[in-house]
């Protein structure tokens, strides 16, 4: 993730605006998951004022049983996880730079999940990684 991450700050100092690309690149089993989950649904943004990340993932415009039924479980799970360190480290550099401490906010937008016909697996991972990364 640190690689990834480095990579976008310096291309934003190039050219004054962060780019994610490398970033979403680098993370777990990207090849795959990136054809389902693009920057319209999963979503990591500024709050003006404070400055503080919001992370949010709108589960009801992702196909997710054509995505589960490409990863499994585990998978999604570790790409959770790598968004979620993503997130923790431009938080931690963002707050060292600011000297204020930021916070992340992570939202699940459940607007649109079929909760039945849609994938279990999606929303088990979407669970399993919530509890992982706050163990």
């Amino acid at each position: 993730a640190r690689t990834a991450i480095n990579a976008a700050m310096m291309q934003t100092a190039e050219n004054g605006k962060f780019n994610n690309e490398p970033i979403r690149n680098a993370a777990p089993n990207a090849n795959i998951i990136n054809e389902y989950l693009t920057t319209t649904q999963c979503i990591t943004t500024s709050l003006p004022t404070t400055n503080d990340l919001i992370y949010c993932i709108r589960a009801g415009k992702i196909d997710d049983k054509g995505l589960m039924s490409k990863v499994s479980i585990d998978q999604m799970v570790d790409f959770f996880l790598y968004c979620k360190e993503v997130n923790a480290m431009v938080a931690d550099m963002r707050s060292v730079q600011s000297d204020a401490l930021l916070k992340i906010v992570t939202c699940n937008d459940l607007k649109g999940v079929k909760l039945v016909g849609g994938s279990s697996d999606f929303r088990a991972s979407l669970s399993a990684a919530s509890k992982k990364a706050n163990d």
